[in-house]
């Protein structure tokens, strides 16, 4: 059976979605209606200090009234008080969560302590999660979307890591329009717990993915990088469009994740020695993924075009 250390943020068969409103005018309505409408067949529970009900759902004022442990949480809370609703998740045996909020180490050096003390928080109770600040995930193989962008296109066997959120999102109409599917989708935020080194680790042993595109703002583990995608690639091809290397793209990176990006040049060996394919454009980027995820390799070097 499959079972990894992620496979739980992915695949869960529970959500309690904390920071849900009754008004659709707010984040945490919009990604907990994409949630409920997107098909997913799990159960959902809502955690609210003062709505008995969100969006026509029971809501439990407390943490420890809850009738079961979910297997995830999605915070979507103000960012002050994220890392006490993760203790409290925590202490009733939530081991995975997807933190939206943002207002973390990509904003001020106040904000780098909250992240700080969430860091601490997850490993007190051994939480593994994505973010913060990150736009959420994808997962059509179970019709899960955690993102605040509807998705309802069938499962495709392309898997995408990005560092930017918005690019998720918006990639999703484009991708729409020209028939490309994806099987998972994961916005990593801030990295603070799992960042792309660790879901590319994990795409590489998921049966649902053939093929891997990355969108990288900046590395902060670049041997690790190297080191996993070096072994992922050998049986799952990796696209990679690196926009870090640009001033705009450096800047983008800085304002919304916190990401350092570095030369063109040194990318390039990261990539030439990780075996990872180098994309200059998005079109590039999803058509080359596309096409790797659904045709089957040559089985041998003799070709005719």
């Amino acid at each position: 059976m499959f079972e990894h250390p992620l496979h739980k943020i992915i695949n869960p068969a529970s959500i309690i979605v904390a920071g849900a409103s009754n008004s659709v005018m707010k984040m945490g309505a919009l990604q907990s209606l994409n949630l409920l409408n997107s098909g997913y067949e799990g159960e959902i529970i809502f955690y609210h200090p003062r709505d008995k009900e969100v969006l026509g759902k029971p809501a439990f004022a407390r943490i420890e009234d809850l009738p079961f442990v979910p297997d995830l949480a999605l915070l979507i809370t103000p960012c002050q008080v994220t890392p006490r609703v993760l203790d409290e998740l925590g202490q009733a045996g939530v081991r995975h969560a997807v933190i939206i909020t943002g207002g973390f180490r990509e904003v001020s050096a106040e904000g780098a302590a909250l992240e700080s003390d969430l860091l601490d928080v997850a490993e007190k109770h051994g939480i593994r999660f994505v973010g913060p600040n990150c736009i959420g995930i994808i997962n059509a193989n179970n019709r899960m979307n955690l993102t605040m962008f509807p998705y309802h296109d069938r499962a495709g066997a392309l898997s995408l890591v990005s560092q930017s959120g918005s690019y998720v999102t918006l990639t999703l109409p484009w991708l729409r329009d020209r028939g490309i599917r994806l099987s998972k989708s994961i916005s990593v935020g801030n990295s603070a717990n799992t960042d792309m080194v660790d879901w590319i680790d994990y795409l590489g042993e998921d049966p649902e993915t053939r093929a891997i595109v990355l969108y990288i703002e900046g590395l902060r583990r670049g041997r690790e990088f190297i080191e996993t995608a070096r072994r992922v690639s050998r049986k799952k091809p990796i696209v990679a469009l690196y926009i870090g290397g640009t001033e705009s793209g450096s800047r983008a990176g800085r304002s919304h994740t916190g990401s350092m990006g570095g030369p063109d040049l040194l990318y390039d060996g990261v990539f030439e020695q990780a075996g990872v394919i180098r994309a200059s454009t998005v079109d590039e980027l999803f058509s080359w993924g596309h096409t790797l995820a659904n045709l089957e390799a040559p089985a041998g070097k003799r070709m005719a075009i």
